[in-house]
């Protein structure tokens, strides 16, 4: 096994972070440490996660110290699922993977993935909203256009029909 490597423990941490669907403010709970600090570690390169923060992950997500610090790891599709079996029987991490996950996480892992929306040509916003409701029923959506948009499973295009409307169509 390869030695520690504060670079691979940031990638493995963050892309074991977006697969999870949990909020940034929940992940920095969990970990110990500020939402802004987990920010700043994903958006520059030179900053890292120490030790104990790997630590702390590596037990939340299940993955033994040695590889998520040492090799490249794909998280399984199903990670939300396998973390809300695996810590059904503590309260406080047991409420947060059964809260509604994140917008981002929905778009990539429920939308991306509904027969209407795949089968689609290209939906506006409403009709979206619509399909996600069929899922989160009482979710609020108020930054579903933006999130949308930055995603990088979903193409956006401007209605040919309508002025200052954008369709959404996975790519």
């Amino acid at each position: 096994m390869k030695i520690y490597d504060a670079q691979i423990a940031k990638e493995n941490i963050l892309n074991f972070f977006k697969k999870s669907g949990i909020t940034i403010e929940n992940f920095a709970n969990i970990l110990g440490t500020s939402d802004r600090w987990i920010k700043y570690v994903q958006a520059n390169k030179k900053y890292t996660f120490d030790v104990e923060i790997v630590k702390k992950a590596s037990a939340f997500f299940a993955v033994e110290y040695n590889k998520i610090s040492s090799i490249i790891l794909t998280p399984p599709n199903n990670l939300r699922q396998v973390l809300q079996k695996k810590h059904s029987k503590n309260p406080e991490y047991s409420k947060i993977l059964n809260d509604t996950p994140t917008i981002s996480f929905i778009i990539e892992n429920i939308l991306a993935i509904d027969e209407d929306f795949k089968n689609s040509n290209g939906l506006e916003l409403k009709y979206v909203k619509d399909i996600i409701k069929k899922y989160y029923p009482n979710m609020k959506l108020t930054t579903l256009s933006s999130e949308l948009q930055k995603s990088t499973v979903i193409e956006t295009t401007k209605s040919p029909i309508k002025i200052n409307t954008n369709l959404y169509k996975l790519k």
